[in-house]
């Protein structure tokens, strides 16, 4: 077995996950004692994103052998616990961890993840600076160092230390180059990049092109530094500045496998399954004020969404969680089964596991905010699911938003960013599902739409209006804590300072603007022989043009 084992080492190694995967699964039906194959197959798990998955195989083996419970099986149950978003259950992972292992950095890293989603920045940042610490003195540098970079960028920018920031990463690329560093760099502040970090970019690039023949490793080596000297040459050469936008985004499409016509038939999925089991579902009256202290925010990605997110944890009674997978990845699980459970156990399941969650997250608030976009798609579901939430769901220009995705490295949340004829399609989608929650969804009451175009040129209006929706008070609205306000996402460092409209008429990437509209309406054809006709010719307002 010794063989088989290093054979999925090496396909491991060359990032052939599926492979080794399958390999693995093939080695765990003859030796299901062997605990190798067990850390083995947890870590393939975990990066199959098979979260649930991990936990059950691990408990499964370690319940019946408690005393081989050692600092990987903690590791490995701290990270998928993380992502299930059970922080509690990850943190108390994570500190068996460090027990039986205080030298490893990653007893902290994650932790320190955890800390800056529930911000609490000063645990998070004393946890950071510990995995730092760890990884600049170990062999594990290679392997760790950027993801702690990161966060402790991350960090820095919670706590509106930018000038630390910018010397933190200048220091760091003054003694090794490293090309996830100068992407940080260019993304936080790039007219700091001077001409040695451009010509040490350019160079890197040039013998990466050449070393790196793989999807994968290109995407690693190569990608960051296209968006980042797209960033760099942004307000220099607007030409060129596309061209690395075009060759990062390329890079992407390669070392992706996205297909924008599983997204339609998930969108079929869902309002199938609203139409057979949750259109005619009525909330009994004891149940009706569950999800009283939840607020959505949802859209299109780039469409506004941290910005009124920022407007309403400003007020000192909500607490953001930011954009939480909870909700979205139950509707999908749910959805996904071949036999559907009994409605009334999943919705009981869904509300119990939901509020366990986001309640742990805004510890002492009254309110929480759960900022995801794409929980669009479950706009009806989560009205019978938490019948007294509200819900905030924005709208922008299509074109402005199809920029703004294209400009963003997204690695795999946004797989469809990478091309203007995905994104055209991804928008028809968006839609058609609205077009029927809209048909199908009599009473808004718990539903208000903001215009970004309409945000930005009468904020205080806006913010009057959203305040009303959600029964807080006017006066508690802080716009010096809103400019401070901390988002974990590509609008890291667009929401400080003074609201403005400087991102609406967009004029960038004009060749491909007819690429991206012939998409929106091809689909949107598709739609319409499906019944879901836009009321006009326009997008929710916004001209095709």
């Amino acid at each position: 077995m010794k063989k088989e084992i290093s054979e999925i080492y090496d396909l491991i190694n060359n990032r052939n996950i599926d492979k080794a995967y399958f390999e693995a699964k093939k080695l765990y039906q003859v030796h299901q004692r062997d605990v190798r194959i067990i850390k083995i197959l947890a870590f393939l798990n975990i990066q199959r994103n098979r979260f649930e998955q991990t936990i059950n195989l691990l408990n499964d083996f370690y319940n019946r052998n408690p005393e081989k419970k050692d600092f990987d099986y903690f590791i490995n149950m701290g990270v998928s616990y993380q992502h299930l978003e059970e922080f509690e259950k990850s943190l108390e992972m994570y500190e068996r961890a460090r027990e039986l292992n205080p030298d490893s950095p990653l007893g902290y890293t994650v932790p320190a993840e955890i800390y800056l989603k529930l911000r609490n920045f000063k645990k998070s940042n004393e946890l950071i600076n510990i995995a730092l610490a760890k990884v600049m003195s170990s062999n594990e540098k290679t392997l760790h160092f950027p993801n702690v970079v990161k966060i402790k960028t991350e960090i820095n920018v919670a706590l509106n230390k930018d000038q630390e920031n910018v010397d933190f990463l200048l220091n760091l690329l003054k003694v090794d180059f490293n090309p996830d560093l100068f992407y940080l760099l260019a993304s936080i502040q790039p007219e700091l990049i001077n001409k040695e970090l451009l010509v040490k970019a350019e160079a890197y690039l040039k013998g990466n092109d050449r070393i790196f023949k793989n999807s994968l490793d290109r995407f690693w080596y190569v990608h960051p530094l296209y968006f980042g000297l797209a960033m760099f040459y942004q307000h220099v050469d607007k030409k060129k500045s596309e061209n690395f936008y075009h060759l990062g985004n390329n890079e992407t499409i390669k070392a992706q496998r996205y297909n924008s016509f599983e997204y339609q038939k998930n969108i079929e999925l869902i309002i199938q399954n609203y139409k057979s089991e949750f259109l005619d579902y009525e909330t009994i009256d004891d149940n009706k004020k569950i999800g009283e202290n939840n607020f959505f925010i949802l859209g299109t990605p780039r469409s506004g969404t941290t910005l009124i997110e920022s407007i309403i944890a400003s007020n000192k009674n909500v607490k953001s969680g930011g954009e939480l997978q909870s909700a979205s990845r139950l509707l999908h699980e749910y959805l996904a089964k071949n036999e559907l459970p009994n409605k009334d156990e999943f919705i009981h399941s869904f509300q119990k596991t939901y509020l366990k969650r986001t309640n742990y997250i805004k510890e002492g608030s009254k309110y929480i905010i759960d900022k995801l976009p794409e929980n669009f798609l479950f706009i009806g579901h989560l009205l019978k699911l938490l019948p007294a939430s509200k819900i905030i769901r924005t709208f922008r220009n299509p074109w402005d938003v199809a920029i703004s995705l294209y400009k963003q490295r997204y690695v795999t949340n946004i797989p469809y960013s990478s091309s203007f004829f995905n994104i055209g399609v991804f928008m028809a989608n968006f839609e058609a599902i609205n077009i029927y929650w809209d048909e199908c969804i009599s009473k808004k009451i718990n539903i208000l739409d903001i215009y970004y175009e309409d945000l930005v040129k009468n904020p205080q209006i806006n913010q009057k209006n959203i305040y009303e929706f959600l029964d807080l008070e006017i006066a508690d609205f802080d716009e010096e804590k809103r400019r401070k306000f901390f988002s974990k996402t590509a609008s890291i460092r667009q929401i400080g300072g003074q609201i403005h409209d400087k991102s609406v008429e967009k004029q960038e990437f004009l060749e491909f603007k007819d690429e991206f509209y012939d998409s929106l309406l091809m689909q949107r054809r598709y739609w319409s022989k499906k019944g879901l006709n836009p009321k006009n010719s326009t997008f929710f307002g916004y001209e095709l043009k």
